[in-house]
């Protein structure tokens, strides 16, 4: 019999598990020359707080790994890095601003596609405690240096706010409905303008209206409100820290997460790419039992940056100091152990014959594993 991984997840073997350690070092290096520090939290949280009114919700339970324990709890893997922070934010009195980072695995009951897994490697950086868009700004510039140093040139970040959409739709649409024209918007990249009217229609919306909204392409074109104010200040703020010509406007961006209150942001890699997201949620931590605090944040998909950079060839050849130390025989074992230690005391990688093969077995083993 012949066990495969689970549907959705995968194996990441020594040379694609090597690449996603850079990817990550990377990331960490950036995120702590940035003043983030590192949060680790559970992979399961109660399902109490995944499915918080006002986070996602009881709905939630049918998009994540839910289960109980022996003890009758209710549970679920964590499906974002986020819900954990405001977890501990709310529990615990920090120090103001709170910059964190994570570097983690999430779990999500989706469909598995191209680029898309139920298990993946977010990265998340997150300010708590400040509602000024410099915040905003200062995760962005950090995942710019990110994309810069792994080379990417043609990524490009859409912004939004979801209280300039709410502004717009308010004119068209009842104000407690919109939430539901929310969800259907955010299916556009997957079912496009004519999907979106389609479902539109049959939600009993007027899709003419909505739809002229969401071609309004410049933010000047949008009608005056704090949403508008606010984005202002961002793109203002991005053009001094150097990161404004990768950022683009796009009314239509929404995100999926309905805890996100403001500005929103996702990334794109290469042709419809979307490797990242997120933007600011300054009623989350009141939701979950802490006090009113504005926040902000975003999370790069590792496993989409990794697959993107391998289809491009933009890893680039590794030159390290590798050494087989081969012995003759036997006889000379001890030489072989003494030598092998002590590379490695210094700093170079090193390894000896562990299965008794001959000379020339040695050398044709260093020989696939790339050993000079």
């Amino acid at each position: 019999m012949k066990f495969q991984p689970p549907k959705g997840t995968r194996d990441l073997l020594p040379e694609d598990a090597n690449k996603m350690q850079k990817i990550m070092d990377v990331c960490r290096n950036t995120f702590e020359k940035y003043g983030f520090q590192q949060l680790i939290t559970p992979a399961f949280e109660s399902f109490e707080l995944l499915s918080a009114k006002g986070g996602l919700g009881e709905a939630v339970k049918d998009e994540i790994y839910y289960f109980k324990d022996k003890s009758e709890r209710e549970l679920g893997l964590r499906f974002d890095l986020t819900m954990p922070l405001a977890r501990v934010v709310s529990s615990m009195s920090l120090p103001k601003p709170f910059k964190r980072y994570q570097i983690d695995k999430v779990w999500r009951y989706d469909q598995p596609q191209a680029k898309r897994w139920r298990e993946f490697f977010q990265a998340d950086i997150d300010v708590v405690g400040s509602n000024s868009m410099l915040s905003d700004v200062e995760c962005l510039s950090a995942i710019c240096e990110i994309l810069d140093i792994l080379g990417f040139k043609d990524y490009q970040i859409r912004v939004n706010s979801r209280k300039l959409l709410q502004n717009e739709f308010e004119k068209v649409v009842e104000k407690e409905k919109i939430i539901e024209v929310f969800r259907t918007i955010d299916k556009l990249d997957k079912i496009g303008f004519e999907g979106v009217e389609t479902e539109l229609k049959n939600k009993g919306f007027n899709p003419a209206n909505i739809l002229k909204v969401l071609k309004l392409n410049t933010l000047n074109n949008t009608s005056a409100g704090e949403g508008k104010r606010e984005l202002e200040t961002f793109f203002d703020f991005a053009k001094k820290f150097g990161i404004d010509k990768g950022l683009k406007f796009d009314i239509s961006l929404v995100r999926g997460l309905e805890y996100y209150t403001s500005v929103v942001f996702e990334v794109n890699i290469g042709a419809k790419v979307s490797c990242g997201g997120g933007g600011r949620y300054n009623n989350l931590i009141r939701i979950v039992g802490g006090q009113e605090l504005p926040a902000t944040g975003i999370s790069l998909g590792l496993d989409r940056i990794l697959e993107v950079m391998k289809e491009n060839k933009m890893f680039k050849e590794e030159k390290r100091n590798k050494v087989f130390v081969a012995n003759v025989d036997n006889s000379v074992i001890t030489d072989t152990i003494k030598i092998t230690q002590e590379l490695r005391k210094n700093g170079i990688s090193a390894q000896m014959d562990l299965m008794g093969r001959s000379f020339s077995k040695q050398l044709e083993y260093a020989n696939n594993l790339d050993i000079p």
